[in-house]
Order: structure tokens, then C-alpha cells, then sequence
């Protein structure tokens, strides 16, 4: 129920930043997400009397900068040159890097349950999207390699997390986070100010970003990697497209073809596969 919940913000969180990009940038949108995000979090920190230990706050910057600030910038740029499905199946590879991470590391290893899995998972997201306009040509070639790259530093930012606050709350994580990522991506937003011009749907589209896909997702995300570790808790990814597809649906009423249904069924296998020990 958790990877659920957790896939499902992070599906509507494209959504979201499609609608607001054009008009507040890539900076502007992931800066004002951070900055809701955090408040939000940190309200509910302070209300809760929750403190970050020993954690030096150099780590929740770089936090910040690997798991928010760096993907939330890369993938909204990704959306300036292709559609909000398209960077979702970007995205879904974030699972691949993340066990390649740990698996140099020393603390995973491949299984042939765990390579069937990222194969069938993959490969279920691309039979969802295949009818969503995927198109990596021209100026998407871009976009596509934005949103690899903010998937890969994705991953690496989950597995600092496990390796750097796995004693810390991660309601504490969550907040830190965002904060983080906040101050950093700040400054960047005042010397590149918003395209323009803010329309209402922009404004409640990047309102909707910090509050459920950078305030809720998150501590949901990091909950995720206290009980399961980075490279499982990345196989959530593996479902964001699917709920995207489900959100155009539920939203937009936008049909969801036999063949989108064939590919949310191998992904939901995969992921499983992918997260049992």
C-alpha cells in the first residue's frame, strides 16, 4: 500500500509540473516545490517535537541537492521539450541505476528474480506509454537526457540517504530535504526569474508540487527506504507512469487502451520481483 501511495504523488507530480513549467522554468518550479515542501514538512516537525540528531547540515544540503534540487531541475527541464509521460518513462529507470549502485557497493546483489524483474518492469512502462507520443527526436533528445540524468542522480540520492540518515526520522529526512534543496535552488530562481506570465493554473499546479509530490511524497519515499533500502524503494518508480496513466483517466478522462493495461500488469510484477529479498 505504501509504493502505492508513494507512486501515485509522484505520477500526479508530473502532471503538475507540466502545467507550470512553461510558465515559472524549470528553477523557478523546483525551487518554489522545495520551499512548500519543507514548510509544510517543518511545521509538522516542530508540532511533533522531532529533532535531527547529530546530523551536520552540510548533509541535509547535500541531501537536498542530490535527492530534490538536481532531478527536480532535470526533469522539469526534460518537460520543456516533451510530454509529461514521456519524462515518466524516463524516470522509470531510476531503479536500474539504483541497483547498480548498491550492487558496486557491495550491499546488494543480481539475482536473476531481480534482473527478470527491471526487464519486465521496464518493459511494462514502455508498453503503457507506447501510445503517449513518445518522441525523442530533435529537441527531445534534450529533454530525454535531462531526464535520465535526474533519474540517475535520483537514485544516488537515495542511497546517500540510507547510508547517511538511516538513524534519523524520516519525517526529519523528508523536511531536511527540501529545505535543503530550497536554499540551494533560491538564489537560482532570482537571478533566472519565471518565463511569465503566472496564470491560476500554474500557480495551483506548483502548489500541488510542493505540497503532494515534495511535502507528502517524500516522507512517504523515505519511509519507503528505512524499511525496505534504496534499491527497492527505487523500484517505485517503476509504477509512476502507470498512475500517470491513471490520473489522465480519473482527471481527464483519457482512455486507457488494452495494451496500456497489458504493461501496468508485467510492471506491478516487476516491482515485485524487484523488492522481495
Amino acid at each position: 500500500m505504501l509504493p502505492a501511495a508513494c507512486a501515485a504523488l509522484f505520477g500526479l507530480s508530473f502532471v503538475f509540473t507540466r502545467v507550470a513549467v512553461p510558465a515559472l522554468g524549470p528553477v523557478g518550479v523546483s525551487a518554489i516545490r522545495a520551499l512548500l515542501g519543507g514548510l509544510l514538512l517543518l511545521a509538522v516537525v516542530l508540532a511533533r517535537r522531532q529533532r535531527p540528531g547529530s546530523v551536520r547540515p552540510a548533509r541535509f544540503l547535500a541531501l537536498g541537492a542530490l535527492s530534490a534540487a538536481l532531478p527536480f531541475v532535470l526533469l522539469s527541464m526534460a518537460m520543456t521539450t516533451m510530454n509529461a509521460g514521456s519524462a515518466a518513462v524516463l524516470n522509470a529507470v531510476s531503479p536500474l541505476f539504483a541497483l547498480l549502485i548498491e550492487v558496486r557497493a557491495g550491499r546488494d546483489r543480481f539475482t536473476a528474480r531481480k534482473i527478470a524483474g527491471l526487464a519486465l518492469g521496464v518493459g511494462g512502462v514502455v508498453l503503457v506509454m507506447a501510445q503517449r507520443g513518445l518522441d525523442f527526436g530533435g529537441d527531445g533528445a534534450v529533454g530525454a537526457v535531462a531526464g535520465i540524468a535526474g533519474a540517475a542522480v535520483f537514485a544516488y540520492g537515495a542511497t546517500y540517504a540510507a547510508r547517511h540518515f538511516h538513524d534519523v526520522p524520516p519525517l526529519v529526512v523528508a523536511t531536511g530535504q527540501q529545505l535543503g534543496a530550497a536554499v540551494l535552488l533560491l538564489p537560482a530562481a532570482i537571478a533566472f526569474p519565471p518565463p511569465g506570465p503566472v496564470t491560476l493554473a500554474a500557480a495551483a499546479s506548483v502548489a500541488g508540487l510542493g505540497v503532494l509530490g515534495s511535502g507528502l511524497a517524500y516522507l512517504l519515499f523515505y519511509r519507503l527506504i528505512d524499511r525496505l533500502g534504496p534499491a527497492r524503494s527505487a523500484a517505485v518508480n517503476l509504477l509512476v507512469p502507470i498512475f500517470g496513466v491513471l490520473w489522465g483517466l480519473v482527471l481527464l478522462g483519457e482512455p486507457v487502451p488494452p495494451l496500456s493495461v497489458l504493461g501496468m500488469a508485467a510492471a506491478l510484477l516487476g516491482v515485485r520481483w524487484i523488492m522481495v529479498r
